[in-house]
């Protein structure tokens, strides 16, 4: 091999592998488990999050106010969702938004086999969330998950009354 050339590529070489081994860390997960009430009563059926800054979330089903599962060691920022069926129709708009809005829901109730997209089998657009923002999609609640603990949480969200 020319001298020169090895010269430059084995200083490259080396910052790739140095590279790929950084980037590559274990990412360790312990088992997590809880409760979680709204105004002093179990959520009947929900999911809770916990999801540490650049990394993948841990989503775990609740079920009767209880989760289990497992999420990432570190400080993990917590949230939850639960549904409850709506009222009845959302406030009217002005005609074409009504129109439009049909048209939507119409297009993501349509079944087209074969095809991905659409929503989910559950899918049910009288479904509202009654959990506030607080402890949803704008969450600040924060718990530390440690490797080898119990890692037992109990989550008492207040809100409107259902």
């Amino acid at each position: 091999m020319n001298r020169p050339l090895g010269l430059l590529l084995l200083p490259l070489a080396l910052a790739a592998v140095v590279g790929c081994q950084q980037g590559g860390e274990k990412q360790t997960y312990a088992n997590v488990s809880g409760t979680v009430t709204y105004n002093g009563n179990p959520i009947e059926k929900g999911q809770i999050t916990f999801a540490v800054e650049g990394r993948p979330p841990s989503a775990m089903d609740i079920n009767n106010g209880k989760f289990s599962g497992q999420a990432m060691v570190g400080s993990n920022k917590v949230s939850v969702s639960a549904k409850k069926k709506g009222a009845g129709p959302v406030a009217k708009g002005p005609p074409a938004a009504a129109a439009d809005a049909a048209a939507q829901i119409k297009g993501y109730s349509a079944k087209r086999p074969g095809e991905f997209g659409g929503p989910p089998p559950d899918w049910d657009p009288t479904m509202v969330e009654y959990i506030p923002p607080e402890w949803g999609v704008q969450s600040k609640q924060m718990r530390v998950v440690e490797a080898g603990a119990t890692n037992e949480f109990k989550f008492e969200i207040t809100g409107p009354k259902q």
